[in-house]
């Protein structure tokens, strides 16, 4: 194997939760960005230190535990194990990974990460960038204006539409119950453009914006 271990792996389970606070930057966590966990049994005692620089030893798990593979950097491998009755995490050298571990495995979780971290920038920003889902649409541009759905030989689509507008105060004269002319404030919401979004199978697949006509009638608001 080349390695000092051998281990027996698994998918299956429940993934290993990491406080967002407790992350650390350059660390890939696989987390939201595998559908099941990498669980491992120890045929061989492993070490796990504290950080990545393998100055601190926290943990030796021996043969026949059951640990979790966590995150990675080009640092090591973040693992989770018992050692002595208490649940740990922390890291082990790049070396004492095992063969056999499928490397598909850490492309899907980095590609899925760079996708997740596209759309989080993208609902910051409000916009809709293709392949976000409709949960994730909504976070970034609220509810849609309209919405059409259709389903044929190829799937499910759906169709959001956004309509934007600006408000313009408008002025009319009331009497008051003593008869005096009051100047009253109402404001008309006028349509300044649309988006279209349209989705196929659950994933964004064209964005489309339009300018609203010129003299589009507007809608009174109080």
């Amino acid at each position: 194997m080349g390695a000092a271990m051998l281990l027996l792996l698994s998918l299956s389970g429940a993934q290993a939760q990491i406080a967002s606070g407790l992350k650390e930057d350059g660390v890939l966590y696989f987390e939201d960005n595998l559908p099941n966990p990498i669980t491992a049994q120890l045929k061989t005692p492993m070490t796990v230190y504290s950080q990545r620089n393998f100055q601190m030893a926290v943990a030796y798990l021996t043969p026949g535990q059951q640990v979790e593979l966590v995150g990675m950097s080009p640092d090591g491998y973040l693992v989770k194990g018992n050692f002595r009755n208490n649940t740990v995490t922390g890291w082990i050298k790049p070396q004492d990974l095992p063969s056999g571990i499928d490397p598909a495995l850490f492309a899907i979780a980095k590609k899925n990460q760079e996708r997740n971290d596209a759309v989080a920038v993208a609902i910051a920003n409000k916009s809709v960038i293709q392949g976000m889902k409709p949960d994730e649409v909504t976070q970034a541009l609220g509810k849609p204006t309209q919405t059409f759905s259709r389903t044929d030989a190829s799937g499910n689509q759906l169709t959001w539409i956004f309509t934007t507008y600006r408000k313009e105060p408008q002025y009319t004269y009331a009497f008051d119950r003593f008869g005096r002319a009051v100047l009253q404030t109402y404001y008309v919401k006028i349509p300044i453009g649309q988006l279209t979004v349209t989705f196929d199978n659950g994933g964004v697949t064209s964005v489309e914006e339009q300018k609203a006509a010129p003299n589009t009638p507007g809608i009174v608001t109080n």
